[in-house]
């Protein structure tokens, strides 16, 4: 033992090729964005847009649509054609008085509101607009609604209220163009 004793002794561990580094990878290249680092500012600014969008598309759903102005011969016709084919009874002819009142304050501006037949005839006698003639006529027939509403006979003769109401509002259209014509011949005349 002695003989190997004396012999120098190496340890694995002491080998000089152990000490050497390992060979390393190539080195990554600098990390790239990410997409929200990319595209934060497009991102938001899109959002804006989509909100702004849909808002105005939910206003354009929402928003109140414009009234459809039916000018008052139209709607006094349609209402009179709808009665004129009903029986006659005071129903209806509180209807249809109701109509004539309220196409006359409609067409010929009169003040608006419940007026008793003598109160309306008034206001229509004191309006130049509406003339003598057309005046006295309206008032005569809404005596007669009111007579034939109001009376306590059964066996009265049917007035034909919606046709005369008809007729009235043809007479009122007439005196409406003339008015018209009259306005326009006057301007006519200013400018000349």
């Amino acid at each position: 033992m002695f003989v190997f004793g004396a012999l120098p002794l190496y340890g694995q561990t002491n080998a000089s090729g152990t000490n050497a580094l390992p060979a390393l990878l190539p080195p990554y290249g600098e990390l790239p964005p990410t997409f929200w680092e990319q595209h934060a500012t497009s991102i938001v600014v899109a959002g804006f847009g989509m909100i702004a969008l849909a808002a105005s598309g939910l206003w354009l759903i929402f928003r109140p649509k414009p009234k459809i102005i039916i000018p008052p011969e139209v709607q006094a016709r349609q209402a009179l054609e709808i009665l004129r084919q009903q029986p006659e009874d005071g129903v209806v002819l509180s209807r249809v008085s109701q109509v004539v009142r309220n196409y006359f304050i409609a067409a010929f501006q009169l003040a608006p509101g419940e007026f008793t037949t003598a109160e309306f005839s008034r206001a229509l006698s004191g309006h130049e607009q509406i003339g003598a003639e057309l005046s006295t006529a309206v008032a005569g027939f809404l005596r007669d609604c009111d007579d034939q509403k109001f009376s306590t006979a059964t066996a009265l003769v049917p007035l034909d209220a919606a046709n005369q109401a008809l007729k009235l509002v043809a007479l009122a259209e007439q005196r409406r163009a003339q008015l018209r014509q009259l306005a326009e011949t006057q301007t006519q005349g200013r400018r000349a």
